[in-house]
Parts: C-alpha cells; sequence; structure tokens
C-alpha cells in the first residue's frame, strides 16, 4: 500500500512540473495590428526612439528587450522582432508590430491579422551556443553562427 504522504509528493511534483513548464513553451494566439507611421521618431516607453524599419513591437507583458517570433497564421510568414514598447492599446489585440514587421508578414494592407507569437532566446542565452558551436582556433566557423535579427537589412 502506498502511504498517504508519498501520493502527496507525486501530486506536487506532477502539479509543479505542470506550471513550471508551461513558460518554456508557451505559444499565444491573438491578433495582432502595426504601428501607425506617425509614431516614427517618438520615444517609446523603453526610451528607444521608433523607427518604423526596425524589427520592434510592443506587448503588455513581455519585459523589453525579449525576442519574440511572430507568425502570421494565414501565410505561414515569420519574422522574429524585439519588445520595445507596451501595448497594444485595444484589449483585442495582442500585440503591435512595426510597419517593416508588418510588410514582412505581408498583412500590412489588411491592418489586423491573426498571429501565433513565441519566445526566442535572446542576447543573454545566446552564451550556450559556445556550446554547439565550440571555437576550434584552425577552423573559422564564425560565420556559422546565427546573428541577431534585429533590424532588417
Amino acid at each position: 500500500m502506498i502511504s498517504k504522504s508519498f501520493r502527496l509528493c507525486c501530486w506536487l511534483i506532477i502539479l509543479f512540473s505542470c506550471i513550471g513548464g508551461s513558460e518554456i513553451w508557451a505559444q499565444t494566439e491573438g491578433l495582432a495590428s502595426y504601428y501607425h507611421s506617425r509614431f516614427h521618431g517618438r520615444v517609446s516607453s523603453s526610451g528607444r526612439v521608433h523607427d518604423r524599419e526596425e524589427l520592434v513591437a510592443a506587448h503588455r507583458t513581455y519585459p523589453f528587450g525579449t525576442f519574440l517570433r511572430v507568425t502570421n497564421l494565414k501565410n505561414m510568414k515569420s519574422v522574429i522582432v524585439c519588445v520595445t514598447d507596451r501595448g497594444p492599446r485595444s484589449r483585442k489585440r495582442l500585440i503591435d508590430l512595426s510597419e517593416r514587421a508588418a510588410e514582412l508578414l505581408d498583412f500590412k494592407r489588411q491592418g489586423v491579422t491573426k498571429v501565433r507569437i513565441e519566445e526566442v532566446p535572446g542576447p543573454l542565452d545566446l552564451r550556450y551556443l559556445d556550446l554547439i558551436y565550440p571555437h576550434i582556433p584552425y577552423l573559422d566557423i564564425d560565420y556559422l553562427q546565427p546573428q541577431i535579427p534585429y533590424r532588417f537589412q
């Protein structure tokens, strides 16, 4: 017969693993819009000057500097943006994207589209790439390491 304390311990482990693991694989779906061109050159909540050509976004809860992969669910095009502002103002919308990100996701003409948002590793988490791509003195592989897509060039 299994003791009550063992059962309680098992339930607690299952409960905490479900709660803690949800952040790692979290995906959110909702409506996305894009910044109007009148916001170009204005200061955002993070203190950065908004540039419509940068791949940036406004989100209510993600910290500034968080990188998000935004996928347009109508055509499955994807882009990685950095959170630099708070918003969107409308509660029905999940995220506001820069004008360039809206062009790359191909929804600028519609103005609003359904998207999926996933968090991707930022600059601090990319330090683990040295374990995946170790530096070998006689073999130059720096060009193989992925670059952070922050500004479209």
